[in-house]
């Protein structure tokens, strides 16, 4: 790893426990592990690296004068997004791949696949082009897909990319057109003539980067149409979803559950999704009671059977006659063996 970045690493991680001036900084850098060439920090090279902090992350490490020129991490509240802590967290973790070489000390997950693609589908969001791939479904089969990409997700260990897949005949419908177009009013005719033909929202795709082969990049512009645009970002396309799949068809409802004790200790400090909400709590301290306003997907469904008997849902009735009738199902399956669907 570039030294300079294991420098950000440290410093960032350093000046997030505690408050040093450029002396103590300079001391602690000597003995600090990610500093494997003992180099030694002059203020020069600690201020452009104050500076680069800045400029790469948003973060400010402040110096505090009447704390006698103490140094400390300042971060502005607007721009220091969801997206700089993923880049934060992936800079401090970025350190222990020094580490691994030496020591079998840290333990990790198995890494996402084909991260190989995020760098192309990232230009073709950026460039508004279109992405052809081969993809394989979840039930083996394989097909040929073109995609105008919006927006990636990761999400339990997973890439995903999310679209709208793209007919041939749509695209060349809408390159012939785009050729053609002599002013912005005849752009606007056209988008329109476009979108008549097909209710976009039942295109758009979430598709996993594992699943995907042979990806390249159709390097013309399509650009997503005005509503598209609109609708295909993350907090739009997620609102009041859990989980990766958005279900159309799956009304947003409030939820009511009940979580006993330790449990609702670890879904207070792991929410359930951003809306929960804790609204009683029993006198014996058994159980607490939250609501949740979420659409009751299949991902969600999962989410509540993983925690087993330790959640049950009170409300509304037709979800928790839902959720009774999966745990039947699974009686039935564990002692017959075979695969239920609800069916009798």
């Amino acid at each position: 790893m570039d030294n300079r970045v294991k420098f950000y690493s440290w410093l960032i991680g350093l000046l997030d426990r505690k408050h040093l001036t450029f002396e103590e900084i300079a001391d602690e850098w000597k003995e600090a592990r990610a500093n494997q060439d003992n180099d030694v920090l002059d203020k020069r090279t600690f201020h452009r690296y104050r500076d680069n902090i800045q400029s790469q992350f948003g973060i400010t490490v402040e110096c505090n004068k009447s704390d006698g020129y103490r140094y400390y991490l300042k971060r502005d509240p607007v721009e220091n997004d969801d997206v700089t802590e993923w880049m934060l967290s992936s800079l401090r973790l970025a350190s222990l791949g020094d580490m691994l070489k030496f020591h079998n000390k840290v333990m990790l997950d198995t890494p996402p696949y084909n991260t190989e693609y995020l760098d192309d589908i990232l230009a073709a969001i950026d460039k508004q082009y279109l992405l052809k791939f081969k993809y394989v479904s979840g039930f083996g089969a394989e097909s040929d897909i073109v995609l105008q990409p919006a927006f990636v997700r990761y999400f339990k260990q997973r890439w995903y990319v999310i679209g709208v897949k793209s007919e041939e005949r749509r695209v060349k419908k809408q390159r012939s057109a785009s050729e053609g177009k002599a002013n912005s009013s005849a752009e606007v005719d056209g988008d329109a003539d476009l979108n008549a033909d097909v209710d976009e929202k039942k295109l758009v795709r979430c598709l996993p980067f594992d699943r995907i082969s042979f990806l390249k990049m159709i390097c013309e512009k399509h650009p997503l149409s005005a509503n598209m645009k609109k609708f295909l970002t993350p907090e739009n396309y997620y609102e009041d979803c859990f989980g990766i799949y958005r279900m159309e068809d799956v009304p947003v409802e409030k939820i009511r559950i009940r979580a006993f004790y330790p449990e609702y200790n670890y879904i207070e400090e792991v929410p359930l999704h951003e809306s929960q909400q804790k609204v009683k709590e029993s006198k014996d301290g058994m159980y607490r009671e939250y609501t949740l306003t979420i659409r009751p997907s299949r991902d969600f469904l999962q989410e509540l059977l993983w925690h087993g008997r330790n959640i049950i849902v009170l409300k509304p009735e037709s979800l928790r006659q839902e959720m009774i009738g999966i745990l039947k199902d699974m009686t039935k399956s564990y002692e017959t063996g075979e695969c239920l669907n609800g069916e009798e």
